[in-house]
């Protein structure tokens, strides 16, 4: 059986052939003798692709996760907006109970999350969504408890948001205003429980807060007045004394990222709830778009994935030996995600995490690249593994700092490194470079001269290499064919399996991306 040996580059995309990419100006012999002679592949690694929202850049964790698993895992936002344009959204199950409670003990529904102009904790295209949900169901008596954002919105645009959803509401003729408040008090996340999270549930259950009769005066006045106001701090508003919460109603949350929300939601859910005193109402049926809290029997719109197998998995049901190499910053990602989040390894599977040196980015941009390296060539000559995976941070966290000589150095070193892996390898072992996403091949943005620190939506390279497949003269049209994407990160997966000539599970949705090739 042939064995794999799987290299991932953090941070390393396929960018434009220019002074202002680091790995086109670096000196990287080995790199360019493969590319030149070895089968090499662009891979798409953001946005729909790999399960993220469209146009946003890819990310270690979720690369890792396609990586591994071969299948596209849709991440919250992406995974309901692509239901609401299918319209599979307005069949969901769980939504109809809401609106089945709600008529059997005619009562209302209350609709609780940020109103943002971003996608990171909640969307508006969702909440406009539910909205549709609800008018197609013939049910009005919708009532609104909004978070004003001013992080990942402007900080005044709350005003703007709220006048583009009353004209939703004008149209649909479905959901009143009843609250607001800033997200501080809404969504807090570091246990101020008494003084953040207790005032926003206090104002949804009992209505305490300022009663603000016209709320659009209101915003308009404090904005004008107090020039460093953020609507993240905007104390809590009673709009519509109606829309207190009440015996028999409906209580569902629409934030799509739990971390933000989950202290409220456990005032309303979690019956052992003991941070405030919580108030008695009777026949609440509480819900979320998606899950917040694990092992509580609630109901659940969009329920996470189940994820089935992943590459680790089948090999270690062949009882094929495998090892993984990173050091620790990197270390989750190449285990409890590349694995399916699965947090304990394998039967036959070793994990070998380096700690972090206690020393700065600048003073040690290699990091462990080193030591990862010849414990890789240490693995090899004892010639018990199957698999080896590892994952060099280098030119990730490297390419954060924005010091683009150092990323420079960085790559030329990591070529080096990549020569002295190969030169250990015989004629049984396949060698796949690749990466998770992009960063450091775009240290500079060209259209403003500014450094650019964040990931990119570039695609990311994917040399596959044996001596089987080695060819003397790429042919022109070959050449131009590397040059299109032809894949994504969850080719890769699959590809490692024919290699090692085992069966692709039906879960895994990519190819052999040989099969572009040849």
């Amino acid at each position: 059986m042939k064995k794999v040996i799987l290299i991932i580059l953090d941070g390393w995309g396929e960018g434009k052939d220019n002074f202002l990419n680091p790995i086109h100006i670096a000196k990287k012999e080995f790199l360019d003798y493969i590319r030149e002679h070895f089968p090499f592949f662009l891979l798409q690694a953001s946005g729909i692709a790999v399960g993220l929202p469209w146009h946003e850049e890819g990310n270690s964790e979720v690369g890792h996760l396609t990586i591994g698993t071969g299948k596209v895992f849709y991440q919250n936002y992406p995974k309901i907006m692509l239901a609401i344009q299918n319209e599979t959204f307005f069949e969901n199950t769980t939504l109809k109970k809401l609106i089945d409670h709600a008529l059997k003990f005619n009562s209302r529904i209350h609709l609780i999350g940020l109103l943002t102009e971003g996608i990171i904790h909640a969307s508006f295209d969702h909440l406009v969504a539910l909205l549709e949900f609800f008018r197609r169901n013939n049910f009005n008596k919708v009532f609104l408890h909004l978070f004003l954002d001013g992080r990942d919105s402007p900080p005044k645009s709350g005003l703007y948001l709220l006048e583009k959803l009353e004209n939703i509401i004008r149209e649909k003729r479905v959901g009143i205003i009843a609250t607001l408040c800033g997200r501080t008090y809404g969504m807090d996340k570091n246990e101020y429980w008494l003084v953040k999270t207790q005032i926003a549930y206090k104002l949804i259950t009992q209505g305490i807060g300022k009663k603000v009769e016209n709320y659009k005066d209101y915003l308009l006045k404090l904005y004008k007045e107090k020039s460093d106001f953020n609507d993240e701090n905007l104390e809590p508003i009673l709009v519509n004394e109606d829309g207190i919460l009440k015996d028999g109603d409906v209580v569902f949350f629409f934030n799509i990222r739990e971390d933000g929300i989950i202290q409220l939601a456990r005032a309303f859910l979690d019956l052992e709830f003991s941070y405030f005193p919580v108030v008695k109402k009777n026949n609440v049926l509480v819900a979320s778009i998606v899950r917040y809290i694990e092992n509580l029997d609630y109901l659940v719109a969009f329920e996470k994935d189940k994820i089935k197998t992943s590459l680790s998995k089948i090999l270690a049901e062949n009882n094929l030996k495998q090892l993984k190499i990173a050091e620790k910053v990197k270390s989750y990602h190449l285990t409890f995600y590349f694995n399916g989040f699965i947090s304990e390894p394998h039967p036959n599977e070793f994990w070998k995490i380096l700690p972090s040196q206690d020393v700065s980015i600048k003073e040690n941009p290699l990091m462990r690249s080193y030591e990862i390296t010849n414990l890789v060539i240490n693995a090899l000559k004892e010639k018990i593994y199957d698999f080896i995976a590892i994952n060099y941070a280098a030119p990730d966290i490297i390419a954060h700092t924005g010091d683009i000589n150092l990323a420079k150095l960085v790559v030329e070193e990591i070529d080096k490194l990549l020569k002295k892996i190969y030169n250990m390898l015989d004629e049984n072992w396949f060698l796949i470079i690749t990466s998770d996403h992009g960063n450091i091949e775009e240290m500079v943005r060209i259209d403003t001269g500014e450094i650019s620190t964040s990931h990119d939506f570039n695609p990311v390279p994917c040399y596959i290499v044996n001596k089987d497949f080695y060819i003397e003269n790429k042919s022109n049209d070959l050449k131009v064919k590397e040059k299109k994407i032809v894949g994504s990160l969850i080719d890769i997966a699959p590809t490692i399996l024919e290699l090692m000539e085992l069966n692709i599970p039906k879960e895994m949705e990519g190819k052999n991306l040989l099969k572009y090739y040849f």
